[in-house]
């Protein structure tokens, strides 16, 4: 993520002398662990949690306008370098199983848990020439979850259709109101040798605006749309089953791109097993 800044946006220092615009050249690492665990209490009906930590860690990079890297002699108020580490809101879901001929359907409703760290309108903060911090892990308010997906197999292979949405309807206590979010997509899968399974992707996501007191803000998030294509493979290994899938961006339409940020691909690990049934006495 690359963004310019002058003064008096840079800081406090522009009230000691007359400092250059600047460029901020943002490196990202980030990263998710996600556990899932559901539950079926018959054969229709189910409840699920995901518990999500997530890892962000930042450098950046000042340089002129023109990219002549600068060394600052003092703080600044919007960037360093660092790491942070949280929890993320956690979903509780249920679901609703039923099939229509061949095809299997499931329904999903729930809700965010507000556990996630929060921070202060860095927007606010940094007109006030104050240290800020944009990177946060949660909302702050509990959101609803609504997903919709189907399902099915022709022997070995398989295919799912799938909609998802986080639905932001308040500010937290902060003024901070998130994007609501949407995403769908398709995927399929087949045998390659023996065990060996390869899938195939595509996915549209989509997160509009946040708000901060009611403002959405220019060097805030404004909005993006991003669909993805993604390849993977899968392996059981006894009642373990093992995944490696890529997702790369292959249209991305960022409004205002002004701060925001763009990435090469999204890598998942994945480890999954069932145990026993779908009854009231699954563990």
């Amino acid at each position: 993520m690359v963004h310019p800044s002058e003064c008096p946006d840079i800081g406090p220092i522009c009230q000691v002398r007359e400092e250059p615009p600047q460029l901020h050249d943002q490196h990202f690492t980030i990263a998710e662990l996600r556990a899932t665990l559901e539950h079926g209490l018959t054969d229709a009906l189910g409840v699920e949690v995901q518990l999500p930590l997530r890892l962000s860690a930042t450098t950046v990079r000042f340089t002129t306008l023109e990219g002549t890297p600068l060394t600052l002699d003092y703080e600044n108020i919007h960037h360093r370098d660092e790491t942070l580490f949280g929890l993320g809101d956690p979903w509780v879901l249920g679901r609703y199983a039923w099939r229509l001929g061949g095809v299997g359907l499931a329904a999903r409703l729930g809700v965010t848990v507000p556990l996630g760290g929060t921070v202060e309108n860095p927007f606010a903060l940094g007109a006030q020439g104050l240290p800020h911090q944009h990177v946060q892990f949660g909302t702050g308010t509990v959101q609803p979850l609504l997903g919709l997906e189907a399902s099915r197999a022709w022997g070995d292979w398989g295919a799912r259709l799938y909609g998802q949405a986080q639905l932001s309807l308040v500010e937290n206590r902060f003024g901070y109101q998130s994007g609501s979010r949407f995403a769908a997509g398709v995927s399929a899968e087949g045998p390659v040798i023996g065990a060996l399974r390869f899938g195939v992707s595509a996915d549209v996501v989509n997160e509009q605006p946040e708000r901060w007191d009611g403002l959405v803000q220019q060097d805030g998030n404004l909005g993006r749309t991003d669909v993805l294509a993604g390849a993977g493979l899968a392996l059981p290994v006894g009642a373990v089953r093992l995944g490696l899938n890529l997702r790369v961006p292959v249209y991305q339409h960022i409004i205002g791109h002004h701060g925001q940020l763009t990435y090469p691909g999204i890598l998942q690990l994945t480890a999954g097993s069932t145990f026993g049934g779908s009854g009231p006495s699954q563990p």
